[in-house]
């Protein structure tokens, strides 16, 4: 099951774009919290370095929140919604953090991991894995790190679809079981190089001397 890990937050009063850059240049990240047991979404802001403490290993799972407020600290079951992020530093600027209840079903997607050895590639085939998520549906405490994918049985053109998963009990696969999540094939061959025909006539097969083509024309007139 995903491991919960806590990350603590502040709660902020002022919000606003100004407000945000002022916070990212002090180290912190403005980020949001809502959910139905809330009665209105809470701005919030966490430090760089817990970001980097935390992520990536609750990304995908449950997060205990603790939130302190006006000297009191409120701890907040909470899944990551999604992740903004700067595209020239690739830095995180925004999260978007969802409360869930322990006794509600949540749906999100976890990672396929391929296990065993398919004995098509001793035939010389390659092994493409081609799915690498599924979107589920389970209670939070159920929420599993991977799903995984047995391979070791793939013969040369067999293929592992999503309804083949080892799926634990208590979890709904939404992705379609019929997707491809694994393959045995042959290898693409790397076209060879053609080498070039010198299209160029052999010296005796040159065109008789002479600078032009009428020169020739009138020697055989005379």
């Amino acid at each position: 099951m995903a491991e919960q890990v806590q990350m603590e937050a502040k709660a902020r009063k002022r919000i606003g774009s100004s407000e945000s850059r002022r916070l990212r240049k002090e180290g912190w990240v403005p980020s949001i919290l809502y959910g139905p047991e809330l009665d209105a979404p809470l701005a919030i802001q966490i430090s760089v370095q817990e970001l980097h403490r935390v992520l990536p290993g609750g990304q995908r799972g449950i997060i205990q929140l603790k939130v302190e407020d006006a000297g009191e600290t409120k701890n907040y079951p909470v899944m990551i919604k999604e992740i903004e992020r700067d595209v020239f530093r690739d830095e995180i600027t925004h999260l978007d953090f969802y409360q869930i209840s322990l006794t509600r079903k949540v749906t999100t997607s976890v990672p396929i991991n391929l296990m065993g050895t398919p004995p098509g590639t001793a035939e010389g085939g390659v092994l493409q894995h081609q799915l690498w998520e599924v979107d589920i549906e389970c209670l939070p405490g159920q929420l599993p790190d991977y799903l995984e994918g047995d391979v070791s049985q793939l013969q040369m053109g067999d293929v592992l679809t999503v309804g083949e998963l080892v799926v634990p009990e208590g979890i709904e696969i939404l992705t379609p079981p019929e997707d491809v999540v694994a393959s045995v094939v042959l290898p693409v061959m790397e076209e060879e190089e053609v080498e070039e025909v010198d299209e160029e006539l052999p010296a005796e097969e040159a065109a008789p001397e002479g600078d032009e083509e009428g020169e020739v024309e009138a020697e055989e007139e005379e």
